[in-house]
């Protein structure tokens, strides 16, 4: 197998369709999904319900689940009549190629939002990565995802001493620390080496 066969699971991805997500304008989903209806090519945009208040009523409106994101189920052929699709930025790429999105992972969100189980969008989190918390008491603090007896955990650490400490939060209070406060953060005396 060669690396792009590799990427896309073995399978041609040039006339096999695959799920791939695209990246819109703000608040352009709904006009993109409508355009690529059009064009005949499968897609897929997920939808909340929520009330949304007006000086003058209450109303109940859907609004994309993901902002920005479509999704589109396509042989790559088809690739350059959804980028030139109005409101189209890019597909969404993985070392410079166009990620596929495994079949399941489509279906559990479709199979979620048709039940109308409540879904809520978090931050995705990697064990490793450099988070903050962004609410509450500890509002600022800096920390690590740690995976610890088969859960992620926010942990703070004395690197210098080779310490840490696990804090329970809850994963939507958390958000990850940008790269250039990454730098800043990871400036250490000591010639002591920074967190990856």
């Amino acid at each position: 197998m060669n690396k792009k066969s590799d990427i896309y699971g073995g399978i041609d991805p040039v006339h096999q369709s695959r799920w791939y997500a695209i990246y819109t304008k703000p608040r352009h989903e709904k006009k993109v999904f409508d355009s690529l209806n059009q064009k005949k090519i499968e897609a897929f945009l997920p939808l909340k319900k929520e009330y949304h208040q007006w000086s003058d009523r209450t109303k109940l409106v859907e609004e994309p689940l993901i902002r920005s994101y479509i999704f589109v189920h396509i042989p790559l052929k088809r690739s350059l009549e959804v980028l030139e699709t109005y409101g189209v930025i890019k597909f969404v790429t993985f070392k410079g190629n166009y990620a596929p999105i495994p079949d399941f992972q489509i279906e559990a969100l479709k199979k979620t939002l048709e039940n109308q189980v409540s879904l809520e969008p978090i931050q995705y989190l990697k064990v490793g990565q450099l988070v903050e918390i962004t609410d509450g008491p500890l509002k600022g603090v800096i920390g690590r995802i740690q995976r610890i007896k088969n859960e992620d955990k926010f942990v703070i650490s004395l690197d210098a001493i080779r310490a840490a400490f696990v804090v329970d939060i809850h994963p939507g209070y958390l958000r990850p620390i940008s790269e250039e406060k990454k730098k800043k953060l990871l400036t250490l005396p000591l010639g002591l080496e920074p967190w990856q």
